[in-house]
């Protein structure tokens, strides 16, 4: 299998880092907050008008039509708060996103809101819905969900992960005002619950990333996580961290390497994706990019990045089966993405039922954000 990497968009006015990134299941992305300087969230001006590209409303969500590239004249479109703009989330950076087919929105957690980078206080920090309405012109209608338990939710921070599975917005790891954290929530959409679980393995760790799979047919969709960032870059020890919803507990394993390019090595800030092709059924996840090293400056600096793809295989074998490690080499050189950290994850399932990767922005090795769009297919 071979990677095919699209530049879909080059907007600089978009350009960004920190941000929050989802895909609704008819491909249209959704993309919210972030940082062009460091510690200064972008989107805060007020008092615009719809699709201006100089302005954007505080809580406005910009959004591209991925299945209809070849249609689309301009295919960025900003939706702007709905009716009450005072009910709104704050600008923010390293926060994040998971989307809803059944409620048709989007869920907002966590994040930083200034230059001094402290979290952000329970009521903007909690869950927020932001419902999306898509005609006439766009807009997002946004509220925040009160908890029935709100002082059993997770404690705020940023760069954590989050995911969704059968209608429960998971959150994980993080940085609070200090430190850094291993601990696992889950809220129930219907019932608006906060429910604490088992925390995962350590070490604490910030710029980690989630997906939800499935591996046995009798245990339900489980959790993967690789890697993050504790003072130092993890996953030298190729570790790879498996969640399983329906017994509360993790599991850790060492994938197999590839036979050729070993494994992907230590990362943090990086891409990981639930993964499905008709041409490849043992694949499972994909993952790509991120910080290999960290730059001494910390936040305000850059440090080296990777540029690699990798597929994770799932192949059933024996009771537990047998996850293994392919490393994807790109096409064409010449037309990918250089090497970057700092974005969210974020694909979806074409009609073709193969997955495709949305890559947007992130922190490049010159310190500057990146306004490029990017779409990465398995052949």
């Amino acid at each position: 299998m071979s990677a095919r990497w699209s530049l879909l968009s080059k907007v600089a006015l978009k350009a960004r880092s920190s941000h929050s990134l989802s895909i609704t299941n008819d491909g249209l992305l959704l993309l919210y907050g972030g940082e062009l300087e460091p510690r200064k969230p972008v989107d805060t001006a007020a008092n615009s008008t719809v699709n201006d590209e100089s302005l954007v409303v505080t809580g406005s969500v910009h959004s591209y039509d991925l299945k209809n590239i070849e249609n689309a004249h301009h295919p960025w479109v900003i939706l702007t708060p709905k009716l009450n703009f005072s009910v709104v989330p704050e600008p923010r950076v390293g926060a994040t996103t998971v989307w809803d087919n059944a409620t048709q929105s989007l869920y907002l957690w966590g994040g930083r809101g200034g230059v001094d980078m402290a979290a952000l206080d329970r009521q903007q920090a909690g869950l927020w819905k932001g419902h999306i309405i898509t005609t006439p012109s766009g807009s997002i209608q946004w509220e925040r969900l009160i908890a029935s338990n709100e002082d059993d939710a997770p404690e705020p921070r940023s760069y954590h992960a989050s995911v969704f599975s059968e209608g429960k917005v998971y959150i994980h790891a993080g940085c609070p005002a200090s430190g850094r954290l291993s601990s696992l929530h889950s809220f129930d959409l219907a019932m608006r619950t906060w429910t604490s679980l088992t925390p995962a393995p350590g070490p604490a760790r910030g710029g980690t990333s989630l997906a939800v799979v499935s591996l046995r047919d009798d245990e339900g969709p489980v959790i993967l996580r690789f890697a993050g960032f504790a003072g130092y870059e993890l996953g030298a020890d190729n570790t790879l961290d498996i969640y399983t919803i329906k017994t509360n507990t993790w599991n850790t394993v060492v994938p197999g390497p590839d036979p050729v390019h070993g494994s992907p090595g230590a990362r943090s800030v990086y891409g990981l994706v639930p993964f499905q092709s008709k041409s490849n059924q043992a694949a499972i996840a994909l993952l790509y990019h991120g910080e290999r090293d960290a730059s001494s400056l910390g936040h305000a600096g850059a440090g080296t990045f990777w540029d690699d793809i990798w597929l994770l295989e799932y192949h059933k074998s024996g009771k537990d089966g047998n996850l293994v490690w392919k490393k994807v080499d790109a096409t064409d050189d010449e037309k990918k993405p250089e090497g970057r950290g700092w974005f969210p994850s974020a694909s979806f399932v074409d009609r073709r039922g193969e997955t495709k990767v949305a890559m947007f922005g992130g922190l490049l090795s010159s310190n500057e954000r990146s306004d490029e769009l990017w779409m990465l297919a398995i052949e």
